[in-house]
């Protein structure tokens, strides 16, 4: 779904104009440009709402937003990596799955003595 400037303010009631448009412009939520202005994905008011939360409900100073939006976003990657993982590992024989999940185990163990 598709969401002009005035939509996500109406969805996102703590989100000022003026936050909205800083927070765009320092690049901490890109959305797509559209002829009419910027246009917003269902990803892009989620973040919006996470920006929010750190913000105003966390009060998280200005000039760590980027350390911890990079982090988060880090986090995210390694997940959706993991998943990839996961699903090539269903897909290999029986064998090569019990192997990698040993050495799983056997690293875990050895790492946390």
């Amino acid at each position: 779904m598709s969401l002009t400037e005035q939509m996500v303010l109406s969805r996102i009631r703590r989100l000022t104009r003026r936050d909205l448009r800083h927070w765009m412009h320092e690049g901490w939520v890109r959305p797509a440009m559209g002829e009419a202005g910027p246009v917003f994905d269902e990803i892009d008011v989620a973040r919006l709402r996470l920006l929010c939360d750190l913000r105003k409900d966390m009060a998280l100073p200005s000039d760590a937003l980027p350390v911890v939006l990079t982090l988060i976003d880090r986090l995210h990657e390694t997940r959706r990596e993991l998943r990839i993982l996961v699903e090539a590992l269903a897909e290999q024989p029986e064998e090569v799955r019990r192997t990698v999940i040993s050495r799983l185990h056997t690293r875990a163990v050895r790492d946390s003595s």
